[in-house]
């Protein structure tokens, strides 16, 4: 690899909404639920050569470089040597539960500061998985949530609370109530085109929200029609930026209107993204979104002369 400096603004917790996160699925190269086609060190070359400003982790692809053998300080090397950092860790559910799955979450949860003390990780991505019916109260979600913010300030981390259109928290305006309710500094929203869009697809309940409480974006595209069950289509079928029929023009003015600036992680979860060669797909998730965020940018700046 060759050194390089890392960008200015990308020391933790300082990245900007003109900074690109590639998510560890667009570049693990396989499927949720299985281990990383691609090693480490490949996919921080490929995402510096793409020009990403950072990359996201699972919780499990951390351990598994630690099984290899990988130090904390070798892994922070591999970091440096590109000028990237990692600022995005994957993924806590059944954080609001006491029984047995939730201390199976705690334990989770411990890998994932772990992880966050050895990258100076930004933020970690937290929601609920399941379907209606999954969650206590909302009073309850949001005490276990800000108890979670917490623990997580801890680690100098923000948490970012994902909703999913077929859960408990199925929208803006729900995580929204949350995180308010919670009323935790480190806490905000994560806002996916893929859940917004497939979901209320309402800009009044995103602008409602301060502009503040979104700390994390996350964009991809998608078929007019979903295919399948929710699962299939967001975990197997997502499009590059661009490449679907997402409204992603007025996904990107909605949040620079409201004044948002959190960085932005391309998650592209599709067989089709994980079978490319992963100098390819790093360069076609940076080339395709960069070439939206252009596109939003620009005539907005046109309009307004």
């Amino acid at each position: 690899m060759t050194s390089r400096t890392p960008p200015s603004g990308t020391a933790h917790g300082k990245l900007s909404g003109n900074d690109l996160i590639a998510s560890y699925y667009t570049l693990s190269g396989a499927p949720i639920g299985h281990p990383a086609r691609f090693s480490l060190e490949a996919r921080v070359a490929a995402a510096a050569a793409a020009g990403f400003t950072a990359i996201g982790l699972a919780v499990e692809d951390y351990q598994a470089c630690r099984e290899r053998g990988l130090s904390p300080a070798t892994l922070r090397q591999i970091l440096a040597d590109s000028g990237i950092v990692v600022a995005e860790l994957e993924f806590l559910t059944n954080w609001w539960r006491d029984d047995a799955v939730g201390k199976q979450a705690r334990l989770l949860e411990d890998q994932l500061y772990a992880a966050a003390e050895v990258f100076g990780a930004r933020h970690m991505n937290v929601g609920s998985i399941g379907g209606p019916g999954t969650l206590p109260t909302l009073a309850v979600v949001a005490e276990q949530f800000a108890a979670l913010c917490d623990r997580a300030a801890r680690q100098g981390l923000l948490v970012a609370l994902e909703f999913l259109p077929w859960s408990d928290i199925p929208d803006a305006r729900t995580a929204g109530e949350i995180v308010q309710q919670a009323a935790r500094a480190n806490g905000g929203i994560l806002i996916d085109s893929w859940h917004y869009f497939r979901g209320a697809a309402d800009p009044a309940q995103v602008c409602a929200l301060p502009a503040d409480r979104f700390v994390a974006i996350q964009i991809d595209d998608a078929d007019a029609v979903r295919v399948g069950g929710w699962l299939e289509d967001t975990t197997q079928r997502r499009r590059l930026p661009g490449e679907g029929s997402f409204d992603l023009i007025s996904f990107v003015r909605m949040l620079d209107t409201l004044g948002v600036h959190a960085p932005i992680s391309v998650e592209i979860i599709s067989t089709e993204q994980h079978a490319r060669p992963l100098a390819e797909a790093a360069q076609r998730a940076y080339d395709t979104t960069r070439t939206v965020l252009t596109q939003a940018r620009t005539r907005v700046t046109a309009t307004k002369r």
